[in-house]
């Protein structure tokens, strides 16, 4: 495995890749505000492939040193990532806020998408951004009860104080939403604690409130993408109806309900989930 920096404007963003030759495919990972978590669970059901993965703007080993976190600084990035690594076109791999970016990045440079894949993508920018957390909380909370619901706002009420404490806040935060991802929260793996030392809750909030501001025509040119795309959501996710608006979005796409999963199909259905990616992949590379 290679692990180097790549400069973008405004930021130093930490790379890794398994291989050096291979046809490559990029992991736009979750969030905002947390880092990489795709990388190690793909590489393995997809040896065939150069997976590149790396840690968003402001979040793990990346550096954001322009304090944007809008839309355009993110896809920036990713070019960043593509030039200076000599890549023309790659397949594009983005899970939930990850696959907001994907989509995004698939309207801007849609030349550059040989595949798209979209696991539990979050719905959209502006007010379909809006309606992804709308949904997800309301999932999220009822799952965790009144009691941790409580817990929640508890913890969430403190990211907004400087220093140690928010940064003390951010981490609890994401240990109760990745808990609740869970059908039962009580019986969901702790999130790794290196994982959670790398959140930012500056990221996130900043970005959150950046892709609320967002207009809809920045992925206008999604849906007209004609390469291969899946498009796979868990059987309890964490989305109610609204999944269907990037369904909609991509009406050629495979379409899979994935059983047995909710949000983090590795975790909660390893086996089907890579049955359904190999089994993309394989068809994508028959195509070509």
């Amino acid at each position: 495995m290679d692990h180097f920096n790549v400069d973008s404007p405004g930021a130093v963003i930490s790379v890794r890749q398994s291989i050096d030759s291979g046809e490559p495919l990029l992991l736009l990972h979750g969030g905002p505000g947390v880092p990489d978590y795709m990388y190690d669970s793909t590489v393995p059901m997809l040896p065939q492939f150069r997976v590149i993965g790396f840690d968003q703007r402001g979040v793990g080993g990346s550096k954001c040193l322009d304090e944007r976190f809008d839309l355009a600084a993110y896809l920036e990035d990713i070019e960043s990532i593509r030039t200076s690594m000599g890549i023309d076109s790659w397949h594009v791999f983005g899970h939930s806020w990850g696959g907001l970016l994907a989509q995004a990045y698939t309207s801007a440079h849609v030349g550059r998408v040989r595949s798209l894949v979209l696991s539990s993508s979050s719905l959209g920018v502006g007010d379909d951004w809006k309606r992804t957390k709308r949904e997800s909380f309301h999932i999220e909370h009822a799952r965790a009860g009144l009691t941790g619901t409580i817990r929640f706002y508890a913890f969430g009420s403190s990211l907004i104080i400087p220093g140690t404490i928010g940064t003390w806040a951010m981490r609890h935060v994401m240990t109760e939403t990745w808990h609740n991802y869970f059908l039962v929260p009580r019986s969901a793996p702790d999130p790794d604690p290196q994982w959670l030392a790398g959140c930012s809750r500056v990221a996130m909030i900043k970005t959150d409130r950046a892709i609320s501001k967002e207009h809809s025509a920045v992925l206008q040119g999604a849906g007209s993408f004609r390469g291969p795309v899946l498009v796979v959501y868990g059987a309890f996710d964490i989305f109610e109806d609204g999944a269907g608006i990037v369904r909609r979005r991509f009406p050629h796409a495979t379409q899979v309900t994935l059983e047995n999963s909710g949000h983090v199909h590795w975790l909660q259905n390893p086996s089907g989930y890579a049955t359904v990616l190999r089994e993309f992949y394989d068809e994508v590379s028959g195509r070509e």
